[in-house]
């Protein structure tokens, strides 16, 4: 019987560039449930003492909602040409956001310190009558409900309405299914 044939694999050179994460962000600080969160930035590479971009690289995205879990991978993007990389989520909870590039080929891990970003509900854009007669300051149009007609201050019936639901915005008031006083 012959011996073996023993082949070594070639080894793997460990990472030696070092990397950092520039001008991160994650925002807006204070967003409204239902809108967009973006995370943004841009890797580089150290080549002698000054910071290059890097080419395409995978960064990773993490989310740690507020003291329910820890940091979680979220999304995995890769860089443009000139190593900058942007993406958005959806806003759901208040937490800290972080980006984490792994060592490739090359060039060792880096990441970035974490950014709270706080997840605030949408503001009311209806309410009930505070009296017979009156909305409240912050919803002054007047909804009567059995015609599904709205009157805004300055319109002739306006103080003659008895309003079942008020209004912040005429915009509010459409999306709720009532038309315009015509007078």
């Amino acid at each position: 019987m012959a011996p073996a044939v023993v082949i070594a694999a070639p080894a793997e050179a460990a990472p030696t560039i070092a990397t950092r994460v520039a001008s991160y962000s994650a925002g807006p600080a204070t967003v409204v449930r239902g809108n967009a969160i973006t995370v943004q930035g841009q890797m580089q590479r150290a080549s002698g003492r000054t910071w290059v971009k890097t080419a395409a690289v995978p960064v990773v995205v993490y989310f740690d909602p507020d003291g329910t879990k820890p940091n979680a991978a979220v999304r995995t993007v890769k860089t443009n040409a000139t190593g900058y990389f942007k993406t958005s989520f959806p806003a759901s909870v208040t937490g800290k956001w972080s980006v984490r590039m792994p060592a490739t080929g090359a060039l060792k891990a880096s990441g970035t310190g974490q950014v709270t970003v706080r997840v605030v509900a949408p503001a009311p854009t209806s309410a009930k009558p505070v009296s017979k007669w009156n909305c409240p300051a912050w919803a002054p149009i007047k909804g009567n409900a059995p015609s599904k007609i709205y009157h805004l201050r300055g319109q002739r019936y306006y103080n003659a309405t008895t309003p079942e639901i008020c209004f912040s915005t005429e915009a509010a008031a459409v999306r709720a299914g009532y038309r315009k006083s015509k007078v």
